[in-house]
């Protein structure tokens, strides 16, 4: 290799970002204020002014399928998505770019606020009286009936955890492998033309099938076609509401614990 072919690959390494290192820890309060004022001006036309979603994806959600990590999020504001309508941009300094990338990953992250319960009690709680391993994965540990649980204290506050056990079905939260606007965790009763009844929650649908996974854990697919009746059971949930099982004090603390959940081991 030549020596001006050293000082090519020096340059380019010194100009690519650290990808291996993600300065999004280290953003400032200013930083990510720049970084949303960014977004604002340049993602928002798609992707919503609170990056809920609209022409472009929801970003309001703990894992995005095409930037798993801090590296990837850069790669996809700086280059796009090839075959998507994901542009990238080059009007943005790559400072700037991580600033917006700061800003995308804060809009899944709750604060760390100060609760009335307490998360060991409701630990406990959560293991024994309550029952919620049966259905949720805590860091590995559980069923996978309901959403994994492991991180949910980054995602949600307070009053959607407390709403969520007392009334469960009443805030189902939008589904990460639907269209936009359709709810994860819908509970759907379908009735076959030989008169089989199946009810469970939705896992997909389009416009000639159906897919549901019942109390169980078992799935099942069927063709709209070949069925009599499909009812779409809005305000309802497989998981069973703690009003009356559970007493305010012991609500407080299983809120507590779930708000607790942030990932780390």
């Amino acid at each position: 290799m030549t020596p001006s072919s050293y000082l090519i690959l020096a340059i380019l390494f010194a100009a690519a970002p650290a990808f291996g290192q993600s300065p999004i820890a280290d953003l400032t309060d200013a930083d990510l204020a720049n970084g949303k004022g960014l977004f604002e001006g340049q993602c928002a036309r798609c992707h919503g002014m609170r990056g809920t979603g609209g022409e472009g994806a929801n970003l309001v959600r703990p894992i995005l399928p095409h930037a798993a990590d801090d590296s990837a999020l850069f790669s996809v504001i700086r280059s796009g998505i090839p075959g998507s309508g994901m542009a990238g941009t080059r009007s943005m300094t790559d400072e700037e770019v991580w600033q917006v990338a700061g800003y995308v990953r804060s809009l899944s992250r709750i604060a760390v606020v100060s609760l009335p319960g307490d998360a060991e009690s409701g630990k406990v709680i959560y293991e024994t009286k309550g029952g919620c391993q049966a259905c949720h994965i805590v860091h590995g540990q559980g069923g996978s009936l309901g959403p994994e649980l492991t991180a949910v204290g980054t995602r949600r506050g307070s009053d959607y955890l407390r709403q969520a056990l007392l009334d469960p079905g009443a805030s189902l939260p939008d589904s990460l492998m639907l269209p936009p606007g359709y709810a994860e965790f819908l509970l759907v009763r379908v009735v076959t033309r030989d008169g089989r009844e199946v009810r469970g929650m939705r896992v997909n649908e389009d416009a000639f099938t159906i897919q549901l996974r019942d109390q169980n854990d078992h799935f099942h697919s069927f063709r709209k076609s070949d069925l009599r009746e499909m009812e779409k059971e809005f305000g309802k949930s497989l998981m069973p509401s703690y009003r009356g099982r559970l007493s305010t004090s012991e609500i407080e603390d299983l809120v507590a614990y779930l708000a607790s959940l942030r990932g780390e081991p």
